[in-house]
């Protein structure tokens, strides 16, 4: 999740360098957690799976925002944990689960931001989305190739499920649609 409006959550600032580490060790947790994966009982491979597949699926989001960001020229005021911006949909489970868990955003520096161009711009939006969707294909991979086949498949259609979900649902209130309304300012 990426803020462009110090609004929200405000007081539940935590530093740039402070996210990126709790990001990165996120991520590392997904990658430790698929490499103990073959030494561990049965039941207890499907469990940590599941768990290294939302390490990659949540930690990469914001810290895809911020690589893609400093590498295009914009700034980063701090991270902060809100609600995602699913809960704008209005739509009774997925709302409702959306303002149940935090999430973590990344507040970014509005003039640096204001400085490149809407391409970049929508760059920076749709690296959070995309990163979302693609990191949890590792993970499919791994238990397509490494473990039983249910296990594959099911993981499987939890991936697939999230990048069509993310694909629709992100179109409408989340980075994709930041993404694409940065690129239409450019026509106005």
């Amino acid at each position: 999740m990426l803020g462009t409006h110090a609004h929200y959550y405000a007081k539940q600032r935590i530093p740039v360098w402070l996210g990126n580490v709790i990001e990165t060790v996120g991520l590392a947790i997904g990658i430790f957690l698929l490499l103990v994966n073959p030494f561990l009982h049965h039941m207890l491979k499907l469990v940590l799976l599941l768990v290294a597949w939302f390490c990659f699926w949540f930690f990469s989001h914001c810290l895809t925002h911020f690589i893609v960001g400093k590498i295009l020229g914009v700034r980063f005021l701090y991270y902060f944990i809100g609600r995602s911006s699913l809960t704008k949909l209005n739509l009774p489970i997925i709302s409702s689960l959306a303002r149940t868990f935090p999430v973590l955003g990344i507040k970014i520096d509005n003039t640096s931001f204001g400085s490149i161009s809407p391409k970049k711009q929508a760059m920076v939006f749709a690296s959070g989305a995309l990163a979302s969707m693609i990191s949890p294909i590792t993970i499919m991979v791994y238990a397509m190739i490494y473990l039983e086949t249910w296990i594959g498949f099911f993981m499987s259609l939890i991936t697939v499920g999230n990048i069509v979900f993310t694909l629709i649902f992100s179109a409408k209130v989340g980075d994709i649609f930041k993404a694409k309304r940065a690129l239409n300012s450019r026509r106005i």
